[in-house]
């Protein structure tokens, strides 16, 4: 029983993250690891003291950490708050960009880990001397400190993006572990009162990097989906040459062996998945946005059928969260809620079918064809 994992990025930042990742297994958190390591200032420009990276190098980093089971918010610190400070204005944009680059601002997208960035979680009322904010925001990555929020609103119809110090936004309601290990919080913005100056984008840049930012967090998921499935199997199939049951070790069941084949098929059919999505994100086709809904529904369904089938083959080590592979498994189906679930793509996808000149299809048509 064999099987080959190569990674998708390979090169050195994947060998850091990897590394820190194996060495912080099980570890609780301390401090701000992420801006420690200067992650943050991967997307940041080069004109405003950053690294001028890629997506692709980020993605290094998240399938290094993904590869371990360390779960840090990297997605929402690293990607989607360069590509929402990038919206504003050229000073106002190269001052904050310095600033997380260097770490001397914290900040973290205020917007739920179960929603696309381009969602309107917050209503923003337009006042004499500012703005108010209302809302509940719930399902916030709360992981590492921030000193900052980048809340997405709407405004008299139109999108904005708001920057408030964390200290006026205030604690949140509640404080929880989610599944996959990450520290979640609700916060309740009750007619929040911010300057003019919070509103650093509006209108047209606003929507856009918005849509940015959400592409570039279903993309860098997909690819922490297909590290984790690579882990996954990887212990799996280790689990079954170690375990022995009725004198032989699991690995000569046929049954499981075909299992594992399966697995294995699907971790290839993800991985070619996401390196298409990849592809078509660096020639900026313009029909990404339907690419990424169709991968991440076939990549929530892949995850979750192979997250099961380890459960059940590790047995009853299957349900103990010491086991790497138990982790693995709520990693994966986690990831299936993360920036929308596979029913909320689908659902997006049969909207814009028409609008697209594609011929209307009925639920249960589309969901067979995105399989």
């Amino acid at each position: 029983m064999s099987t080959s994992f190569p990674p998708l990025f390979p090169g050195m930042l994947l060998d850091a993250a990897s590394r820190y990742a194996e060495d912080h297994i099980g570890v609780e958190i301390q401090g701000d690891p992420v801006r420690e390591l200067g992650w943050t200032a991967t997307l940041v420009p080069e004109e405003a003291g950053g690294v001028g990276g890629s997506l692709s190098d980020l993605a290094s980093i998240v399938e290094g950490l993904a590869t371990h089971g360390l779960q840090l918010p990297v997605v929402e610190t690293c990607a989607v708050v360069p590509l929402l400070l990038q919206a504003a204005g050229p000073e106002t944009a190269r001052r904050w960009l310095e600033a997380v680059a260097e770490g001397s601002a914290q900040m973290a997208p205020l917007t739920a880990l179960s929603a696309t960035p381009d969602v309107h979680a917050v209503t923003a009322r337009h006042l004499d001397i500012g703005y108010e904010l209302s809302d509940i925001v719930q399902g916030v990555d709360a992981t590492l400190p921030a000193t900052h929020y980048l809340v997405p609103a709407q405004v008299d119809g139109e999108d904005a993006i708001f920057l408030v110090d964390a200290e006026k936004v205030g604690a949140p309601k509640a404080r929880y572990r989610t599944m996959e290990g990450r520290v979640g919080a609700d916060f309740v913005l009750a007619q929040l009162a911010v300057p003019e100056s919070a509103c650093i984008a509006r209108g047209a840049a606003a929507s856009d990097a918005r849509a940015r930012a959400t592409d570039a967090a279903l993309l860098l998921t997909a690819v922490d989906t297909v590290a984790a499935l690579a882990t996954l199997i990887r212990q799996t199939v280790t689990h079954l040459k170690e375990r022995r049951q009725f004198g032989v070790a699991l690995s000569s069941f046929q049954v499981l062996r075909h299992r594992v084949a399966d697995m294995y098929v699907k971790y290839l059919g993800a991985k070619g998945l996401v390196i298409h999505c990849f592809d078509a994100f660096e020639q900026d086709a313009p029909d990404l946005r339907r690419t990424l809904r169709l991968a991440k529904v076939s990549l929530a369904e892949s995850a979750r059928a192979c997250a099961e089938a380890a459960i059940q083959m590790h047995g009853g080590m299957g349900v103990s969260e010491e086991v790497l592979a138990t982790r693995m498994a709520q990693r994966l189906i986690a990831s299936e809620f993360r920036y929308g679930d596979r029913l909320l793509h689908v659902a997006r996808l049969l909207a814009l079918a028409p609008e697209a000149g594609a011929p209307h299809l009925s639920f249960s048509n589309q969901t067979e064809s995105v399989r």
